[in-house]
């Protein structure tokens, strides 16, 4: 019989080891791939080496692959360097709460983790239907002061509540889904968890709670009122009209032929144009494939 919890911890390890991360025991639970489990059955597992058959190591309350351990020392020093980034992010995140027509703000990518090797803060922002662009345009404003002031706010996903609902059902996004950082719109982020109920097939044990909210306050509530009172009649449609025909035919002519992530519509602004997630399926998968080849000896 395959042994289907050492398989998920094996994956797991493997998911985590393409970004250089060495996982501790409880983010091992929580990102457990594929199979719902205790942190007993995990620590159980573990610990019987047989069921593992070495392929795994543990070091200062670390899991990872062997011949791995350098990277607890890196983990250490990135997450040190993503201390002096997060309030950062969380003051560019008070910031666009207060634009209108933003309804959640959430942290991505390798800062969420911090396990950033750039300086990039990557922003998942929900808006209002029929006004994402304009809400970019204002954010594209923030993006070129932040960049005088030596910050690169990397906006790369925008979507409306009416797009919550994710077209890319796998494991990279699910991943992006439990490890994003919420910062600011708490109601939003947890109907964009209700109408994703996939991600739990992927990471069961993830969703599981909800994480741990700490939501930007907004301090001049009515100024944001305001502005969306002003802009959402005639004038606010003729100017997400302009921007939106404006920038999606610039965005498109930019867009390699060969990204694979990147979608531009009235309800969604995905900018990823290198790939990344298509990369890391690929490769995960072909070390499952080599995973399994090489678990079949044992059996």
């Amino acid at each position: 019989m395959p042994d289907r919890l050492a398989a998920a911890i094996l994956q797991t390890i493997h998911y985590a080891d393409l970004f250089d991360y060495p996982l501790t025991s409880d983010e091992l639970f929580h990102f457990l791939i594929g199979v719902r489990a205790t942190r007993a059955e995990i620590f159980d597992a573990l610990n019987d080496h047989s069921r593992l058959n070495g392929n795994l190591a543990r070091f200062d309350g670390y899991v990872m692959l062997p011949r791995r351990a350098h990277l607890i020392a890196q983990r250490a020093r990135l997450h040190a360097d993503a201390a002096t980034q997060l309030p950062r992010a969380r003051f560019y995140a008070r910031c666009i709460a207060h634009f209108p027509f933003v309804r959640l703000i959430a942290l991505t990518g390798a800062l969420a983790m911090q396990n950033a090797r750039d300086r990039d803060i990557d922003l998942f922002v929900v808006t209002a239907p029929g006004r994402l662009w304009l809400v970019r345009a204002l954010i594209i404003a923030l993006v070129r002061i932040a960049r005088v002031r030596g910050d690169k706010l990397c906006p790369n996903f925008l979507v409306t509540e009416n797009a919550l609902a994710m077209s890319e059902q796998n494991l990279y996004t699910a991943h992006e889904i439990a490890q994003m950082i919420p910062l600011y719109g708490f109601e939003t982020y947890a109907e964009l968890r209700r109408v994703n109920p996939w991600t739990k097939n992927f990471l069961p044990n993830a969703f599981r709670r909800a994480p741990n909210f700490s939501e930007s306050r907004l301090r001049a509530r009515w100024i944001k009122k305001f502005a969306e009172r002003w802009l959402g009649g005639k004038l606010g449609d003729a100017i997400e009209r302009w921007e939106r025909a404006r920038k999606i035919a610039r965005l498109a002519a930019q867009t390699p032929r060969d990204a694979d992530n990147a979608l531009f519509t009235a309800d969604i602004c995905r900018g990823f144009f290198s790939g990344h997630g298509r990369r890391v399926l690929k490769e995960f998968e072909t070390r499952i494939m080599n995973d399994k080849l090489q678990m079949t000896k044992y059996q």
